[in-house]
């Protein structure tokens, strides 16, 4: 069994979603949120920036963890299990660009059209669905505080659904 890991961005801004058309594979032609694999070494975070780059030339950065998706696809030598995390992220830069190979247009569209459009994949619909219905407090935030660990981690993140450095007692 293959393992595919990958992650991706929700952005939105004044009421609209930032969507890209691909150009490949089984969603040709659709609307998606931006994304894609993680390379060795690299986080889910590191990666969806990278992807939200890439794909629409927009610098964001991730805000809180707000969708996990995972499944298994047959392939035609193995089984593929892919897990791909959406993180909501706030832009930084606003100049957008497809990258012209594996996105054809990149754009911000209203959600009530996202939503409303057939060549918007569902999963894209329902992670937009649930966060525009979610509380603003809602998801996981990164926890910053100091966890202790036997393993020699290089890189360690913990994400919670309670407020950053809050305590049992402060709950």
């Amino acid at each position: 069994m293959r393992i595919a890991c990958s992650a991706g961005g929700l952005i939105v801004k004044d009421n609209e979603v930032l969507l890209v058309r691909i150009n490949y594979g089984a969603n040709k032609g659709y609307w998606m949120l931006p994304g894609g694999f993680v390379e060795e070494g690299e986080s889910f975070e590191e990666a969806a920036i990278r992807e939200v780059k890439e794909e629409t030339g927009i610098d964001a950065i991730p805000v809180r963890l707000v969708s996990v998706r995972t499944g298994f696809k047959q392939l035609p030598e193995e089984i593929e299990h892919g897990i791909y995390f959406i993180f909501e992220m706030e832009s930084v830069s606003d100049t957008l660009t497809a990258d012209g190979s594996e996105i054809s247009e990149v754009k911000y569209t209203p959600i009530a059209d996202a939503l409303a459009d057939p060549q918007v994949i569902g999963l894209t619909k329902e992670i937009i669905r649930s966060c525009q219905h979610a509380s603003s407090t809602s998801g996981l935030t990164v926890n910053e505080n100091e966890i202790p660990t036997n393993n020699k981690y290089l890189k360690y993140k913990v994400y919670t659904s309670h407020a950053p450095n809050a305590s049992l007692t402060q709950l």
